[in-house]
């Protein structure tokens, strides 16, 4: 299963869920790969020390992220599209209608929950924590429906 992570910048949210995903899926012995982009990303953008400290609290230390913005190459490689929040996911289907089929809100898909997975950039590192157990909770739950 190849899955892409979609957020705004590409240096939060989707970072976390794909490094997340990455590590449970090995842990689990699963031949699973994630990726992440932005519906507005730019190279330069930095990837926040609260995203660092909470990945390392999961034990992923090494993380070497660009950021880098949503295209046809890279959903068109993936079986599932997981934007972070409505919004997101109403940009990728207006900009690349012919992913509708596997773009899906992150939440709703991974959990049947309907919230969209709050921005934590520029917060305290506890913004990031609860926003990383958020993320790791969902895909805990992606991870037993469809990997069973």
């Amino acid at each position: 299963m190849k899955i892409v992570f979609v957020c705004t910048g590409n240096s939060c949210r989707s970072v976390i869920a794909e490094y997340l995903l990455n590590k449970m899926a090995k842990d689990r012995g699963l031949n699973w790969e994630a990726r992440s982009c932005g519906t507005a990303a730019e190279r330069y953008f930095p990837t926040p020390d609260g995203v660092k400290t909470s990945l390392a609290q999961r034990g992923i230390t090494d993380i070497r992220h660009t950021p880098q913005l949503a295209g046809r190459e890279l959903l068109g490689w993936a079986d599932l599209v997981l934007p972070m929040t409505r919004g997101h996911r109403n940009h990728l289907l207006d900009e690349y209608p012919e992913f509708t089929d596997k773009t899906h809100l992150f939440s709703e898909y991974c959990s049947d929950e309907t919230a969209d997975i709050a921005d934590p950039i520029g917060q305290p590192t506890a913004v990031y924590q609860k926003c990383r157990d958020e993320i790791e909770k969902a895909l805990t739950s992606l991870l037993e429906k469809h990997a069973s």
